[in-house]
């Protein structure tokens, strides 16, 4: 459901309360007058991470930041999902973390309901097997709309993709960020830490879908950023499932080879310029993707082309893809508290805990 956050939280400390912590970090920044102050473990990055700043001349102008992976925090790995059920004894540890740490009254750490979120990506495992590398090359060749960008990420040796990033145009910056990787491979690549054997194990056939939010989307589902209102499955879902249905993974994936595709095309009583149009446009569609056709072909021209494409073939999207592959779908009660591991039968969502 959740992975990493920040969180924005107004403790205010004394001059005092400030020279009694242990920072790990101390810098100043003279042009502003700012004081940053960082506190981590360099040993343990389960750990939340706090950063508090404050005005060198003004002490009182100041805020905390508290960033960390909540899977990893609660479960010692983000392979492993949040539930609806460790929401708010996660607030609670971490309000007594805070105070813990730097070493101030419970009573000084605003409850969570006046936490404010800076920073918020949303996840789900889909447990699609061995069907793994088949759903990141599709998605390699899938042009997110809204000025996206689709960039592709090879293992070391070349021989096989680790993930899929749709990353926004320079000129989008109102754009969250999605992505879907291999999360074994991505474990793999984790320096040992305790319990490393049973984290890959548990990530194997798992594909991770991610979305990094910015304060733009985060507003859409609350005006103000609260945390209390955004770290809720109802979020999670609503957010997760418009990014799939964005890119055309929510309906069943047809084996859609070129060949196949053509042949279709051939077969139709369509006039022969109407075919040789079509199956120009599919061949550029397969060699170079939606962003250079929409740049090659006037707008009107491109979407005719395409709607009848999809007509023709009976599609809802045009994808490509050498396999039947299933839906990817998060449901309403993805989240609830009920704790499963199971393999779907649809390869829709899995849940491991």
């Amino acid at each position: 459901m959740i992975d990493t956050v920040k969180f924005d939280i107004a403790v205010k400390l004394t001059e005092a309360q400030i020279e009694q912590v242990y920072w790990s970090e101390v810098k100043k920044t003279m042009k502003k007058g700012l004081v940053t102050c960082e506190l981590f473990d360099q040993f343990d990055d389960t750990q939340p991470r706090l950063i508090y700043k404050y005005k060198e001349d003004d002490p009182e102008r100041a805020w905390l930041k508290l960033e960390l992976s909540v899977p990893r925090y609660l479960h010692g790995s983000n392979v492993y999902e949040l539930k609806q059920v460790d929401v708010e004894p996660l607030f609670r540890k971490l309000r007594r973390y805070v105070a813990n740490m730097l070493q101030i009254p419970l009573s000084q750490v605003p409850h969570y309901n006046d936490w404010e979120v800076e920073k918020l990506h949303i996840c789900k495992n889909f447990n699609v097997g061995p069907q793994l590398q088949d759903y990141l090359n599709l998605l390699s060749s899938i042009q997110k709309p809204g000025g996206y960008k689709t960039v592709p990420y090879w293992a070391a040796d070349g021989n096989k993709l680790e993930s899929v990033v749709y990353q926004r145009n320079p000129t989008k910056r109102n754009r969250s960020i999605h992505k879907f990787y291999d999360k074994r491979a991505e474990v793999e690549q984790k320096s040992t830490h305790p319990n490393k054997a049973q984290h890959l194990q548990d990530a194997q056939g798992l594909l991770r879908y991610e979305v990094e939010l910015n304060y733009d989307e985060m507003r859409k589902y609350s005006s103000t950023r609260m945390a209390i209102e955004l770290l809720t499955p109802q979020t999670a879902v609503k957010v997760l499932q418009d990014g799939l249905n964005s890119i055309g993974l929510t309906k069943p994936i047809k084996h859609s080879s070129i060949r196949g595709m053509l042949d279709a095309i051939n077969r139709t009583s369509l006039n022969v310029r109407t075919k040789s149009m079509l199956i120009a446009f599919l061949s550029e569609l397969h060699l170079y993707g939606k962003g250079y056709c929409k740049k090659k072909y006037q707008k009107t021209t491109y979407y005719d082309n395409y709607n009848k494409l999809k007509e023709v073939l009976g599609m809802e999207e045009i994808l490509f893809s050498e396999v039947d592959l299933p839906p990817l779908i998060v449901h309403k009660d993805s989240f609830k508290n009920k704790k499963s591991r199971y393999i779907s039968r649809r390869a829709e969502e899995t849940t491991i805990q």
